[in-house]
């Protein structure tokens, strides 16, 4: 009798837990059209109405070979941080234009994005970031990154937020 009771116990106890869950959303993931952009200029000309927010751009002196640029967007804050950060390499047996898409959050919610900046190092400092969705005050930014003519581009970017 006491194994029956204990057993009926936990089924009502699980019973009661499974009921207080039902229609709370236990993953923060949202789902986001994200459109990978080649060629900046026909984007623009397929979506009129856009408006593209370039990224400052400015030549800093690079560590190792080749030419580095740092991309910035947005300002520091009191009490913001670093809410997430990518890095990558990437390297052709050719000198290639190369556009690379770099999403925050890459998924789910993030924070409110204060500032972003993007270090690229690549063969030559030809090249642009521009704001492609989201934004600064907002929860989500996508930024694409074209880089002209080069065997070797990698990328750091750092993304600061206040939640």
């Amino acid at each position: 009798m006491c194994k029956l009771s204990l057993c009926l116990l936990v089924a009502i106890f699980g019973c009661l837990v499974a009921s207080s869950l039902a229609g709370v959303n236990r993953d923060s993931y949202v789902h986001r059209d994200i459109v990978t952009v080649n060629d900046v200029r026909d984007f623009v000309a397929k979506h009129p109405g856009l408006k593209l927010q370039r990224l400052e751009r400015q030549p800093v002196a690079a560590r190792s070979a080749g030419q580095s640029v740092r991309y910035t967007l947005g300002a520091r804050v009191s009490d913001d941080r670093l809410v997430a950060q990518t890095a990558d390499v990437f390297n052709y047996a050719a000198s290639n234009d190369v556009s690379l898409q770099v999403t925050y959050p890459e998924n789910g919610t993030g924070a409110i994005v204060t500032f972003v900046e993007i270090i690229c190092t690549q063969d030559n400092n030809d090249g642009n970031a521009y704001v492609v969705a989201g934004g600064i005050g907002q929860r989500f930014i996508s930024i694409l990154i074209e880089a002209k003519q080069t065997n070797t581009f990698a990328y750091q970017a750092l993304y600061y937020g206040v939640d």
